[in-house]
């Protein structure tokens, strides 16, 4: 179980400006990851502004509900680690997302509304972990996504606005993430901006 708190910056890039990213930062070798995104017949977690995913690697899985705790769309990650190839939910009254599911009410089913995978790369820079992501959805779209997860705001601003002016890209925000219903989708994978 982990709790972590996460701020980050991110936009949308075109396929040119994500190869050029990739030449010019020290990224580490790519990975792939599923994420699979919940919620219940109702959106009663869309209703609190929540997240559920099952993210799946190839060595392991885990369970991660992001909850919004301050400003900036600051959110706070809650993550159970679950073992390798685990394709549903794993909620107990002893994991820390089933735990906060339960302290909020939310007892009724869980069910899978979008599905995407991931080919993502990592380069640490001193203002923050740069990620750089290249997303296939189920109906075959796919697109590229940079985001810095920081720590010192400031620094990490000034960085990525760096990024931005290098590579000719204005700061672009999708309004959901897959075409599955906008308002489940907005509230899953919150795109952050300068101005947060």
């Amino acid at each position: 179980m982990s709790t972590n708190i996460e701020r980050e910056f991110k936009t949308i890039l075109t396929a040119a400006q994500a190869h050029a990213i990739a030449a010019a930062y020290p990224f580490a070798a790519a990975f792939t990851q599923t994420n699979h995104y919940f919620d219940t017949a109702s959106g009663a977690l869309r209703q609190l502004h929540v997240g559920l995913r099952l993210r799946q690697f190839a060595d392991h899985a885990e369970q991660t509900l992001k909850v919004p705790t301050g400003p900036g769309r600051t959110l706070t990650e809650l993550t159970d680690p679950l073992p390798a190839g685990t394709a549903s939910l794993q909620l107990t009254a002893t994991n820390t997302v089933g735990h906060w599911l339960r302290s909020q009410g939310i007892t009724a089913p869980l069910t899978e509304f979008a599905v995407a995978t991931t080919k993502r790369r990592l380069a640490e820079l001193p203002a923050g972990l740069l990620t750089l992501d290249h997303t296939t959805y189920g109906n075959g779209r796919s697109d590229w996504e940079l985001e810095l997860e920081y720590h010192h705001r400031d620094a990490a601003a000034a960085t990525f606005q760096a990024i931005l002016t290098r590579f000719a890209s204005p700061p672009r925000h999708r309004k959901t993430r897959w075409p599955a219903p906008p308002p489940i989708a907005n509230h899953i994978y919150c795109i952050r901006a300068l101005t947060c």
